[in-house]
């Protein structure tokens, strides 16, 4: 190849390469850096806590993504299936929990789309069979296409009985 051939596809692959670059959509090298907010990541974890105890099963669904992955504390087996899922929340609602206190819920963010919510909550309730439950539960939640926050994994298990010394 000639020298001047030689300059003349350096330059038109480095022209290539900058058109592709600037082609790309500055949003995606922005949302890379950004992290969701701590304001933002307890708001949506308030949501979710008021859903527990909307004692509505609709409610407490719509905050699951579809293919949401979970372990149930009364169920063994891991739930991978929503219809699976829907009934584990049917049950939930007919717990009739209407009251809530999460006390040391710790938010771990980790990008734009995504943070994990952990705590112990006391649920209660004034009609249901069980007056009170203490569970601990961690939910990793994802800002989907539309922006809405729904969770895609989700453990919850009894908490154990402390140890009397």
């Amino acid at each position: 190849m000639k020298p001047s051939t030689i300059a003349l596809t350096a330059a038109a692959l480095a022209a290539a390469g900058t058109t592709a670059a600037c082609n790309k959509p500055a949003t995606t090298a922005a949302k890379a850096t950004e992290m969701v907010s701590e304001k933002e990541a307890n708001k949506v974890a308030d949501g979710a806590q008021a859903a527990w105890i909307s004692m509505k099963p609709s409610t407490i669904e719509a905050i699951y993504a579809s293919d949401v992955v979970g372990f149930d504390p009364v169920d063994p087996t891991i739930s991978t299936d929503w219809d699976h899922w829907a009934k584990l929340q049917e049950g939930f609602a007919g717990m009739k929990f209407n009251g809530i206190q999460v006390a040391d819920r710790h938010i771990q963010r980790l990008d734009a789309d995504h943070f994990i919510a952990s705590g112990t909550a006391t649920l209660t309730s004034t009609d249901g069979p069980t007056k009170s439950a203490t569970m601990r539960f961690t939910d990793v939640y994802e800002r989907q296409a539309d922006g809405r926050w729904l969770i895609v994994n989700e453990h919850v298990s009894m908490k154990p009985e402390e140890k009397k010394a």
